[in-house]
């Protein structure tokens, strides 16, 4: 059994933010911040997947959260619990 996400990506233009953003949905509506890189995520990258959050949250009303596969920092991990952004690992994007 595949237990990974399956997300699809949709057009940032909608929310306001640049087309180099990269947003995923789930089919339960939940929203996907999507940073494929290979270097760690640190305290600036979340402030900034936190400030996309807040757009998709003020105009979507839905959970958003942050699909990686890249390491994150420990602070930053616990920051983006702080502002109710959950991490997740394993997921696939159509």
């Amino acid at each position: 059994m595949d237990t990974r996400r399956q997300l699809k990506t949709i057009n940032p233009i909608e929310f306001g933010l640049s087309k180099r953003t990269k947003i995923a949905v789930d089919n339960e509506n939940n929203y996907y911040v999507v940073k494929n890189i290979k270097a760690r995520i640190i305290m600036k990258d979340g402030k900034k997947i936190s400030e996309i959050a807040k757009i998709i949250k003020t105009k979507k009303n839905k959970n958003v959260l942050l699909a990686t596969t890249a390491p994150v920092c420990s602070k930053t991990k616990k920051y983006l619990k702080e502002k109710d952004i959950n991490i997740v690992e394993s997921y696939i994007v159509s």
